[in-house]
């Protein structure tokens, strides 16, 4: 349940336990209560320190140019979308390298066939 208190932004959410006020600038909550580490997580998250953060809100930026309701109810089929189109291009770059190799592979074990049928063909 969230209760908004006043106007000095205090927030109350009785099912965690979790009571912050800015009027204060005390927060106090238990330790050992879920949700109250997950907040206090993300309140000290740094991301000038997060490259991984830095790199993903860069590609974000990219394609997620307008916010709207529609754009915001379509972010995760948008990303998990990119994200298939990027495994199946990456699946589809290692096949062709695999490949690749194989083919030089071949082209070494057929290499002295190829001069030995050439020399006896100058032979003949």
């Amino acid at each position: 349940m969230l209760m908004m208190a006043d106007t000095k932004a205090e927030l109350s959410i009785d099912a965690s336990n979790i009571h912050t006020s800015n009027s204060s600038g005390n927060a106090s909550s238990q330790p050992n209560n879920p949700l109250s580490r997950k907040l206090n997580k993300i309140l000290e998250t740094r991301l000038d320190n997060d490259k991984e953060m830095l790199e993903a809100l860069k590609s974000l930026s990219v394609f997620f140019t307008e916010n709207s309701l529609r754009t915001r109810r379509n972010l995760r089929g948008d990303i998990e979308r990119r994200k298939s189109v990027h495994e199946d291009v990456q699946a589809m770059s290692s096949c062709c390298e695999e490949m690749t190799n194989r083919l030089k592979a071949a082209k070494e074990q057929t290499q002295d066939l190829i001069v030995k049928t050439n020399k006896l063909q100058g032979e003949k």
